[in-house]
């Protein structure tokens, strides 16, 4: 693991001596790219089961878009769209604690603004996500617990070395599962949670949902986080109703931006989106965005070095 970590290291800082980011610049702005990243945890906490970008690296990658940027939001893209210089998209998801912690301050340091997208169950419970919770176990239950458990079509084991694949293998697998067969699998690991007084990743709160508004745009990642594309048309529409609702009655914030869950749905919930004044949908796809579509691809975002979070910036995973 160690040996790959310098081997990606090395690469990246070679594309930069190189300046592939120079080449990367002019093709954005020739082809007119809208770019935006989906970033999740900004912390210093270290999991290897679900990284979280580091709060030096954050400040890096504010430093690197605010000289090659222009940084906006999704309510500015029509007074951005001619300029002069390209233009990204910092997109929040999830609504994690940290994104008070750490993110806004620096954010708040180079003026920047971005969306968060929040699930209105997670502020409700004040529990993250449950493949947060899953990182949360895998952390902190013993690696020989683990191995014991058994689940049908899954058969890999967990070892020091394979941590990280490991984890998104058992997410992978999961995420395959409907709602309700998903919900039996996970009660094994609710019970690990108890047993060892697992200690889970912090949320924000409604309150703090309403101070952060005031800065930065907040939209919604459905009401419970499920993945779209695999859940009937009834679930899709009665979960965005909810989400609706709990906007103009909980939150009292206005709601048109929605970012679907894990990259997952079906083209008819697209137009139901829009008939329902979603202005922005979010997808991910690793792609460039469009302007005039108001369906916007996005970048998952993270890296362990400053010359991978500018090319990763930049659109390279593409």
């Amino acid at each position: 693991m160690l040996n790959k970590k310098i081997y990606k290291k090395l690469f990246f800082t070679l594309l930069e001596i190189l300046n592939t980011k120079k080449q990367y610049l002019k093709n954005i702005k020739q082809n007119n790219n809208l770019i935006v990243l989906n970033l999740h945890r900004v912390s210093e906490d270290s999991n290897p089961f679900y990284p979280s970008l580091h709060p030096t690296l954050f400040e890096e990658l504010l430093k690197f878009i605010s000289q090659h940027f222009n940084v906006i939001t999704f309510g500015e893209i029509e007074a951005y769209k001619n300029s002069d210089k390209p233009n990204l998209i910092l997109s929040f998801d999830d609504g994690f604690y940290d994104f008070l912690e750490y993110a806004m301050p620096l954010m708040k340091k180079y003026h920047i603004q971005a969306n968060l997208n929040i699930i209105p169950l997670c502020l409700e419970t004040q529990q993250p996500i449950w493949d947060v919770m899953l990182g949360d176990v895998l952390n902190q239950v013993p690696m020989i617990v683990i191995n014991h458990l058994k689940f049908l079509g899954f058969s890999m084991k967990l070892t020091l070395e394979n941590q990280s694949s490991y984890a998104l293998a058992l997410i992978a697998y999961l995420k395959s599962k409907p709602q309700k067969e998903r919900q039996k699998i996970w009660k094994i690991f609710e019970d690990l949670i108890q047993e060892y007084n697992v200690v889970i990743t912090k949320i924000l709160s409604k309150k703090d949902i309403i101070e952060i508004f005031k800065i930065h745009e907040i939209g919604v990642h459905s009401y419970s986080h499920e993945s779209m594309g695999i859940e009937s048309q009834v679930y899709f529409e009665n979960d965005f109703l909810k989400c609706q609702k709990y906007f103009q009655n909980i939150l009292l914030l206005p709601l048109d931006i929605y970012a679907f869950p894990n990259g997952s749905y079906e083209a008819y919930q697209l137009d139901f989106l829009r008939q329902n004044h979603i202005k922005h949908i979010l997808l991910v796809n690793e792609e460039y965005a469009n302007y005039d579509s108001h369906t916007y691809n996005r970048f998952t975002f993270y890296g362990d070095s400053i010359s991978e979070i500018k090319m990763r910036a930049l659109g390279w995973t593409r």
